[in-house]
């Protein structure tokens, strides 16, 4: 038994070994030949200081597999998000001198064995420092599941001996668990310049021009989301007439083009404020207020009459409201009332049931649908005081108060990364569950955050079918592009709106933030602080209100008739002849008839 297991160890350090190898691809000959010097210890699995600041609990693990002791692979697992991403790192000395205006590259392969955020994507910062001294690198690098290469060049600012500078890596942002190997720091000295050595660049398969899976998606679009649109205009005696102008505008889409909205925005009676609210009205037709409906913000009096002037804004404007979320069942979320006792306190389901029954009550006829629960496959404290059945009693309560309302489960990690299918079966199989209770769901929200490695799109297509056998709508409720690389974040804004918009699963697309001040992920935003456009607001611009929103304008024909094909949705239509004009409104959709117009 013993020479079995001696065995199976070796296998697996030779499989670790393998790995180690094979994530760190070589850099090009010309680079190669500069011999330049590894300034990284070559003794790195031993000489290094993890540091772990949380005092009174420590909630981190570092590890080291050096079955290779010139690349061994690291490990390092956060149990729960600590308040900086300092509070958790490990560092190691250089081994080699350093000169002014030298040129530096540091290298490392990475990947995420499990992300508990919304994109599932791990965050490691990078710094490479003087002990004490400048920063001469900072910077946030993310990855999914599979292994990706890290290259970030430099220049050194100082002279600086062995031992007087040191690289750190970070890790205490999330809970998180990653593995990270091949770390080299290369010092090429003056023979080479920035710009001839590799910098890590995001992409995606089918982000090329005319790309086989887009060109089939704008073709879907015609199919799913446009109808024939048919006018026929007659004089009040039902006789047509011929050469009449005719204009039909898509006023109000029947897909949902939405937003988070942020309560003290809306109600800013500021330059910023009064532009924020004209860019909502500008470029959305359903919003869903960040936190002014979760509970923790409700409680708050004073914050709850601020959330209804927004809620008297939004529909006085037209607008559609989502309400979001009546239960989210993580401790974290839980007013602190209830969070500081222990298992909450007596009375905390009774508790939950009153705040149901108190804000759905006051939102019925002001949402189209709500959050009934919030990402439940990851937030479960709230079961292990109450049984999972509890659930479906929240979504039975909720019908009952607002039966119009469309009633969503919310979930995140899909879509977005290489485990999308396999987090979409484990949601689907919580779906079945809570249906298996009774609970009466109507509709599907999956959040779509996006990290710096996007999906690719035919991927996200292939996501999205295998929701299509469960026969509920499914919403994308709170999408972003967390990059600060622009040109990529646009064009997958682009391409993942392409296909959301050709999917006949989806009926709804909110983006979650727009401006950059008011934006949890800053970088994701459409308008900087300064309201400047960025490219990926250009592109929801043109998609959403210009090629996505149906304008015609022509004349009858010899029978009155004007034939076209439109977006579905509200429309306005306008008939003039000479001096006379007849405005009227019709909701186009795959099954309307053609509308008559008297003039």
């Amino acid at each position: 038994m013993k020479i079995k297991k001696f065995i199976a160890l070796c296998l697996f350090a030779n499989f670790l070994a393998v790995i180690s190898a094979q994530t760190i691809p070589p850099l090009s000959p010309s680079l190669t030949a500069l011999n330049p010097e590894n300034i990284f210890p070559t003794n790195s699995d031993t000489q290094f200081e993890f540091k772990d600041n949380n005092k009174s609990s420590k909630s981190s693990l570092f590890t080291v597999h050096a079955v290779n002791k010139n690349n061994p692979i690291f490990t390092a697992e956060v149990l729960a998000p600590y308040p900086s991403h300092f509070d958790v790192s490990t560092t190691w000395k250089s081994v080699g001198a350093i000169k002014k205006d030298d040129v530096i590259l540091a290298r490392f392969a990475m990947r995420a064995l499990y992300a508990k955020q919304e994109s599932g994507e791990a965050f490691v910062s990078l710094f490479f420092q003087e002990i004490k001294g400048d920063r001469l690198v900072n910077i946030q690098l993310g990855t999914g599941q599979e292994w990706k290469v890290f290259d970030v060049p430099f220049v050194a600012k100082h002279d600086m001996k062995a031992g007087e500078s040191e690289i750190t890596l970070t890790f205490g942002q999330f809970a998180q668990k990653v593995e990270i190997t091949g770390l080299q720091v290369l010092n090429f000295g003056q023979k080479t310049t920035l710009a001839q050595l590799p910098t890590t660049r995001f992409t995606y398969a089918g982000r090329e021009a005319n790309a086989p899976w887009r060109v089939a998606a704008l073709k879907r679009i015609d199919k799913v989301r446009t109808a024939p649109l048919i006018i026929q205009v007659n004089d009040t005696k039902g006789k047509p007439l011929k050469g009449v102008s005719v204009t039909a505008k898509l006023v109000n889409p029947e897909f949902l083009f939405g937003s988070e909205v942020d309560v003290k925005m809306i109600n800013s009676n500021t330059p910023d404020g009064e532009k924020y609210r004209k860019t909502v009205t500008e470029c959305f037709n359903a919003v869903t207020i960040g936190n002014g409906l979760k509970w923790g913000g409700w409680r708050n009096i004073k914050g709850r009459e601020e959330t209804k002037k927004t809620v008297n804004w939004i529909l006085s404007h037209g607008l559609k409201l989502r309400g979001h979320n009546l239960v989210w069942p993580g401790k974290q979320f839980t007013p602190s009332t209830f969070a500081k006792q222990t298992d909450y306190g007596p009375g905390f389901s009774d508790t939950i049931t009153k705040h149901i029954e108190e804000i759905a009550t006051y939102a019925k006829g002001k949402v189209y649908g709500w959050d009934v629960i919030n990402e439940m496959m990851y937030e479960k404290d709230y079961f292990k005081v109450m049984p999972r059945t509890q659930a479906a009693e929240w979504f039975k309560q909720a019908k009952r108060i607002d039966p119009q309302a469309t009633l969503f489960i919310n979930e995140y990690s899909m879509l977005n990364g290489i485990a999308s299918p396999k987090n979409i079966k484990s949601f689907l199989d919580l779906i079945a569950e809570l249906q298996g209770y009774g609970a009466p769901i109507d509709a599907i929200g999956v959040q779509g955050h996006v990290g710096r490695q996007p999906r690719n799109p035919e991927q996200v297509l292939t996501d999205l079918d295998l929701f299509l056998p469960i026969g509920l709508p499914v919403q994308i409720t709170e999408f972003d592009v967390n990059t600060p690389d622009d040109e990529l974040q646009a064009d997958y804004t682009r391409d993942f709106l392409i296909a959301c918009y050709s999917h006949p699963a989806v009926d709804g697309f909110t983006m979650w933030g727009f401006w950059e001040s008011a934006h949890w992920k800053p970088d994701a935003a459409l308008f900087r602080k300064d309201w400047t456009a960025k490219p990926n607001a250009a592109v929801w611009r043109d998609l959403v209100t210009k090629q996505w929103r149906t304008i015609i304008t022509t004349q009858s024909n010899e029978k009155g008739i004007v034939t076209s094909r439109g977006h579905l949705g509200l429309y306005e239509i306008t008939v003039t002849k000479g001096k006379k004009q007849v405005k009227s409104t019709y909701q186009l959709t795959k099954t309307s008839n053609y509308v008559i117009i008297k003039l």
